[in-house]
């Protein structure tokens, strides 16, 4: 009779794990894009890139200090205070999380440029149309401190085959700022996008500064936002696995 009581722990034990990965691993269903986006600039390469200026231009442009999600309703400028100042050299991650919106919101008072925040469109199974809105703003400073740009109400979205980091304003409009190259792009078991690649200079942004476009200044990595598993799950856990242990002792016992 042991063998047959150690067998059905185990079956209890195979039924229970079985149970537990249904409960925690949702269907697959295609959806909008969400999660959080990582921008990380290498300063170093950033300014490097950017010195084929005109004469009388400012170059070795830098992210000077990067604003987050909580800051999408303030006017950055210049002269802007507060934000998380950058390492001028090396470098640095910096979160944008996805817009949950799904139209685009306008504040065209705020600041001298309005601000917007850019709405999510873009279904995870189907990236050729809409866009993924991120929170977040930067400051760019030139060498010296001879000039100042700040990019910011970004998205990301794919034009003729290539992901684009774009920015908005008032007063340049949609401008293409940063591309995605040796781009990793997939849908996982959840339907959500993952979606990573290295940047480079382009558009206007890469006029105004002058910068070489083949350089990499920095890389892109879009992931699903962690989910966080139920208390009421974690007690069934609790409690399943004490039933398993009282069915093994039970089975020692009898052997």
């Amino acid at each position: 009779m042991s063998p047959l009581k150690n067998n059905s722990f185990k079956l209890a034990a195979t039924a229970g794990v079985m149970a537990l990965t249904g409960m925690l691993a949702p269907a697959a269903n295609a959806a909008l894009v969400t999660g959080n986006a990582t921008i990380t600039i290498n300063n170093t390469a950033f300014a490097a890139s950017s010195v084929n200026v005109p004469a009388g231009y400012p170059n070795g442009w830098i992210v000077a200090k990067h604003w987050g999600p909580s800051d999408n309703l303030v006017g950055i400028t210049g002269s802007t205070a507060g934000g998380t100042t950058l390492s001028t050299t090396g470098s640095t991650a910096m979160d944008f999380s996805v817009n949950t919106n799904t139209t685009t919101n306008s504040y065209p008072a705020i600041g001298p440029y309005g601000r917007t925040e850019q709405a999510t469109t873009m279904d995870a199974s189907n990236t050729s149309s809409g866009q993924i809105g991120l929170s977040g703003a930067w400051l760019l400073t030139s060498a010296g401190g001879s000039g100042a740009l700040t990019p910011y109400d970004f998205r990301v979205q794919k034009t003729g085959g290539i992901w684009n980091i774009v920015t908005f304003d008032t007063g340049f409009q949609s401008q293409n700022f940063l591309k995605l190259t040796d781009v990793s792009e997939s849908v996982n078991g959840n339907g959500e996008l993952l979606l990573s690649g290295n940047l480079k200079w382009t558009g206007l942004w890469a006029g105004l500064t002058g910068a070489n476009t083949n350089a990499v200044v920095g890389t892109f990595n879009l992931a699903p936002a962690a989910v966080p598993v139920p208390a009421a799950v974690w007690m069934f856990v609790s409690g399943m696995f004490g039933l398993l242990g009282i069915a093994r002792r039970k089975s020692t016992l009898a052997a």
